[in-house]
This record gives C-alpha cells, sequence and structure tokens, in this order.
C-alpha cells in the first residue's frame, strides 16, 4: 500500500508539473506574439489637380499633402516606431520618385489609432500632362512605399526591433470627385483606387 500511495503520489505531481509548464508556455508564448498595425494614408490631396478651383495660385502649388493612419490593434501590447519614412512616385513604376516625407517617430498605446499629418513639396513631376490626364477622366497613378523600424511593448519591456515595410502599393486618381470624401483601399491588395485628386484613401498592411 505505501509503494502504490507512493507511486499514486508522484504520479499526481508529474501531471501537476506538466499542466502548470503547459499553461505557462502558452501564457508566455501568447504574452509574446504580435501583429503588425495597419497602416493608411489619409487625405491625400495634390492642389495642382484641383479642377474645382483653376487659379494661378492652386495650380502653381506643387505640395502633396496627406494623413497618415496608423492602428494598434493589439489589446495588451504597446509598438514603439522608429521615424517613418514616406517615398512616394509619379506613374506605373518608381522610376519617376517624388520625394520623401518624414514623421517622427514615437509611441502608440495598446489599442490605439494614430494619426500623423505631412506633405511633400514636389520638385519634378509632369503637372501638364497629370492635369490633361483628370481633365479627360483618365487616372494619374502614383505610388508610395512605407518604411520604418518597430518595438513592441511587452509588459515592461521592449522587445527587439523590427523592420515595418509597405513597398510599390499604387494609387490611382481620377477626376470624378472634387471634394473631400471618405474611401478605404487595403494594402494587402496590388493595387487601390480612388475617385478624385482630393480623396481619403486607407492603405492598410
Amino acid at each position: 500500500m505505501s509503494d502504490h500511495g507512493s507511486s499514486h503520489t508522484c504520479c499526481f505531481r508529474c501531471t501537476k508539473f506538466i499542466l502548470t509548464a503547459g499553461l505557462t508556455a502558452l501564457f508566455v508564448w501568447l504574452s509574446l506574439r504580435t501583429s503588425k498595425p495597419s497602416c493608411s494614408l489619409h487625405n491625400f490631396y495634390l492642389p495642382a489637380l484641383n479642377l474645382s478651383d483653376d487659379s494661378n495660385t492652386t495650380r502653381s502649388n506643387h505640395t502633396l499633402y496627406f494623413q497618415l493612419n496608423l492602428n494598434n490593434k493589439m489589446k495588451d501590447k504597446g509598438v514603439r516606431y522608429d521615424e517613418i519614412m514616406l517615398s512616394f512616385y509619379y506613374g506605373t513604376n518608381t522610376s519617376i520618385p517624388l520625394g520623401n516625407s518624414t514623421i517622427n517617430g514615437f509611441y502608440q498605446g495598446h489599442d490605439k489609432k494614430a494619426k500623423k499629418k505631412g506633405k511633400l513639396e514636389i520638385q519634378k513631376m509632369a503637372w501638364d500632362a497629370a492635369l490633361k490626364n483628370v481633365t479627360n477622366t483618365s487616372k494619374v497613378v502614383f505610388r508610395v512605399d512605407v518604411a520604418t523600424r518597430v518595438s513592441y511593448k511587452i509588459i515592461f519591456w521592449f522587445g527587439k526591433k523590427h523592420n515595418f515595410t509597405v513597398e510599390n502599393r499604387t494609387l490611382e486618381v481620377d477626376s470624378t470627385e472634387s471634394a473631400m470624401f471618405d474611401n478605404d483601399f487595403d494594402l494587402d491588395h496590388p493595387a487601390f483606387r480612388g475617385p478624385g485628386h482630393m480623396q481619403d484613401v486607407d492603405i492598410t498592411q
């Protein structure tokens, strides 16, 4: 009976240890598991292509305005972003760079959204051809890259940094709208299209 009781106690302790170790491993895995923030462009606006305002001031305004939206959907982890670089291009490929715009790094709490406004003074672009396209109801094609490094805050500490990139995404702009409006476009798709040269464009990674 003594040997049987000792064996039973030993089995119970082993089972308890295995269950405890398994639950601990599951907790650690869930704690370390991360997901990338979603990324979007909002209020994408080129005044020089605004057909509703034909003034010389508007035509000579070669500024690209945008708002970068970042959504941390994780319920228990924060995200720290390094400096965020957005690179814009004109045309169906990246052979005509328009320039880069930089957004300062910041920390984003768990389950939080961030909106960062930016702009880019475009020095080289075929504005006359682009304006002709939107006037003739054709599309003007732009491309955008987003690049930064992120680290995730797990409980009280930050993990190692990871590359966060959105590459070679296409935006097609036409003249079917002449005022600001809302549209959603997913960066997981090879192309996202939006009517209007004044537009809100969501691009999600």
